[in-house]
Parts: structure tokens; C-alpha cells; sequence
């Protein structure tokens, strides 16, 4: 594992110059383009292009990073969707040069911007846009930079809390939005954290301080209050002065034990740990099944074991029945908020994943407690496969608090450090 830079991803993204630019400036230029002509200065910032292509402050204020932001910017969802319909009003123009259309120079922006787009999305409408008005030759100068950050930048994250942080963030929507499919939009407006991140990360608190968590998940949710608890669970937080178990076998067991995986430095150390984190709430026998199952599937993910591997461990070590597909699971499957009804569920998303985006929208696509199950889900893929760079830079960047952030950094800097003491 080496340290996702979380700190320095906050400051080098911000995708927000480019929505407030959309808010003032998108309805206009998608006039225009129906028009069949540009006609006053928005190009910086509708079709975008690498930083370093041009010199202006338009052009470095508003130009993409590298490759990971230009992902950013289409899975954002006003930019995303923006770009995308602007781009099919510029194939519907017919008869037109591009020149007549955006002028000289702005023609060359838009092919270097088509180009970028390209690249981290081909075979869609930015192709289709090089061959209209470019006979289909990409921008070389732009291919060529796309290349050189290629090879400066790592494409994986490889592991962490953040990958289960990313899973519930993704699946938050889709809990009251229940998909069957795994054709999803991965952020939305109603996209946010919920209480699966803040328990999380309250988990990883208690491993990194020793507090009690009697002490540290109240004071986790002090600071988040209203983020979607369960009924008992918001009664035990805010108002049990004793604070004593109340025998849940629900899935807040296994969602917010993620930690426990990374940090163990032996599978008998994690399940111990997930023992302990889940049972000062979660003390029925499967709630603290549930916490354990995913724990320890983290913490053989980690140790490179074959998925056959872990789904034998996790059969024989815990009963579940990990011998059903997604496929199988789907039609019927409806909202279960036990850790029976839901771990065993979570695990088989990653089982019959490909790589950590294909986890994420599995799990959602079950249905049910979607941000829940991603959660769980997310912590195994992450561990297994890596997260892709560019979702947790648009994480980072977007959705998670700088206070969240420094926990996920201290955890990552103090998990290494078991790993290499």
C-alpha cells in the first residue's frame, strides 16, 4: 500500500470552477451551437482541453490536469452531462466546416479537447466528433501529453478505507433509488456520505487513538448527526447513557469494520478486532458473524489469497452461502438491513467482480440497502484490486471534509507502518 496523496488531490482538483462557469455560461453556448455558430467566449470551460496547451489565464485556470481529471469531468454530474449534449448538437450540424462554426482557432481547441475526451472514453460521440469534422485524426500534441502524465501518475490506489468510503458515497443514492442494474450513473445530485463513512471512520479512530468507541462513535456523531443512522443505533449514540449492547444482528456491524481488515497484522488479530467493534452495539451472534466475514475477507484480500480462497474460508469459517451469482441474487433479492441478509450478499458482489468499479455497481445493482452493501463491498474490492486514481481524487475532492480526510491519512500512514515494523 503506499499513501494516496490526499491532501495535495484536494488542492491540485476542483471541478467547481467548471460548474459555477456551466451555471453562468452553458445555456448560452448551447444556443449558439444549435444556431450552427459560436458566438461569444466560453470554449475554456464547455470543451475543455489539457493545462499547457494554451497560455492565457482562461487556458490554465480552466485546463484538465491530466487524464484522471477528464474522468472527473464526465462522471460530474452537470459537466458530464453538458458536455455530452453539446457535443450530439455538434454532430447534428450539417453541411458546415468546423472553422464556420467555432472559428480558427477555437476549431483546434475542440479538437484537442475531442481528443482528451477520447482517450478516456473512446468508441462514444468524441470519436464520432474527430471523424465529422477531423477525418478521425486525434490531436497528436494532446496524445502526446496524455501520454507523458500517463507515465508520471500511478493508476491504481491500492487499497484502504477509501474504498469502502467510495462504495457507500457511490450506492448512497441508490438506497431510496433502488437500480437493478449495473448500469448506473456512479454520482448524482442526491450522491453524499452517509453513516456508513462516518462509522467508518470512527472505527478507524478508535484503532488509531484506543478510546473506547462507547466515546469515540458518539463523538463521531455529534459531528454528523442527521447522516442516515438506524433507529436503535441513533438511540444508542445520542441518547443511551449507559451505552450498553442491544443484541443487533444488523448490517452497522458489518459496514463500519473495514478498518479492522487493513489494520490486523493476522487474520486472528482480525477477527478479534472485528469481534470488538462490532459487539459494543451489534452483540447477536451474526451481527458479529457479519463484522467478522468481511473483515477477514479484507484481510485475506490483502494477503493476494484467490477468490476461491476467501469464499472457502468465509463458507466454512462462517456458514454463508457464497455459491450464487449476482445474477441469481438480483430479481428477487429486496431490502435486508441484517448482516445475514446482506454480508454474505456484499462478498459475492466481489467475488464475481473484474476489477473495483465492477464491484461497486454489482453491489448496487442487488438493490436493497445499496450504500450498505457498496460499502462492504468496497472494502474487500479495494484490497483486492486496487481503486482507480481518478475516483479517489473525485472523492476527495468533492464529497469528503478535510477532518474525514485526516483520519483516512493517519490510518493509511499507521496500517504501513504495522505492515513494515
Amino acid at each position: 500500500m503506499f499513501f494516496a496523496k490526499y491532501k495535495e488531490y484536494s488542492c491540485q482538483y476542483n471541478l467547481g470552477r467548471f460548474v459555477d462557469a456551466h451555471r453562468q455560461a452553458y445555456a448560452s453556448a448551447l444556443e449558439e451551437i444549435r444556431n450552427g455558430k459560436k458566438r461569444t467566449h466560453w470554449m475554456w470551460y464547455i470543451f475543455p482541453q489539457l493545462r499547457g496547451l494554451g497560455h492565457s489565464h482562461n487556458a490554465n485556470n480552466y485546463g484538465i490536469a491530466d487524464r484522471d481529471e477528464a474522468i472527473m469531468y464526465l462522471h460530474e454530474p452537470t459537466l458530464g452531462k453538458n458536455l455530452c449534449e453539446i457535443t450530439m448538437e455538434m454532430l447534428a450540424i450539417n453541411d458546415k466546416p468546423i472553422e464556420e462554426i467555432l472559428g480558427e482557432i477555437d476549431a483546434l481547441k475542440f479538437r484537442s479537447s475531442m481528443t482528451l475526451f477520447d482517450s478516456v472514453c473512446p468508441d462514444y460521440i468524441f470519436s464520432d466528433a474527430l471523424q465529422k469534422y477531423y477525418d478521425g485524426k486525434a490531436d497528436e500534441r494532446t496524445l502526446k501529453m496524455l501520454q507523458a502524465k500517463m507515465n508520471e501518475n500511478e493508476q491504481l490506489v491500492p487499497g484502504g478505507i477509501i474504498g469502502a468510503i467510495i462504495g457507500d458515497i457511490v450506492g448512497s443514492f441508490y438506497e431510496s433509488h433502488n437500480c437493478k442494474s449495473t448500469e448506473i450513473a456512479l454520482f448524482t445530485p442526491g450522491t453524499l456520505f452517509t453513516d456508513d463513512t462516518v462509522m467508518t471512520i470512527a472505527v478507524a479512530d478508535w484503532l488509531l487513538s484506543g478510546v473506547p468507541l462507547q466515546k469515540i462513535m458518539p463523538d463521531w456523531g455529534r459531528e454528523y448527526p442527521n447522516i442516515g443512522y438506524g433507529g436503535m443505533f441513533y438511540e444508542w449514540l445520542f441518547y443511551s447513557e449507559d451505552k450498553e449492547p442491544y443484541n443487533s444482528f444488523g448490517n452497522g456491524a458489518g459496514m463500519r469494520v473495514s478498518p479492522c481488515g487493513y489494520y490486523a497484522c493476522s487474520l486472528d488479530e482480525a477477527l478479534k478486532l472485528a469481534k470488538q467493534s462490532a459487539e459494543v452495539t451489534h452483540n447477536h451472534p451474526e451481527g458479529i458473524k457479519g463484522a467478522q466475514a468481511i473483515a477477514s475477507a479484507i484481510f485475506l484480500a490483502r494477503q493476494q489469497k484467490s477468490k476461491n480462497e476467501i469464499r472457502d474460508y468465509i463458507e466454512h469459517t462462517f456458514g454463508y452461502n457464497l455459491n450464487r451469482s449476482c445474477d441469481e441474487i438480483r430479481p428477487t433479492y429486496q431490502f435486508d438491513e441484517t448482516c445475514q441478509g446482506s454480508c454474505p450478499e456484499a462478498i459475492i458482489a466481489f467475488l464475481d467482480s473484474h476489477d473495483y468499479e465492477s464491484a461497486i455497481r454489482l453491489a448496487v445493482s442487488l438493490g436493497g440497502d445499496s450504500d450498505t452493501i457498496a460499502c462492504m463491498t468496497g472494502g474487500i474490492a479495494a484490497a483486492y484490486y486496487g481503486i482507480p486514481t481518478w475516483m479517489v481524487k473525485y472523492i476527495v475532492t468533492e464529497y469528503l471534509p478535510r477532518y474525514i480526510l485526516d483520519i483516512v491519512q493517519r490510518f493509511d500512514e499507521a496500517c504501513m507502518e504495522r505492515i513494515y515494523r
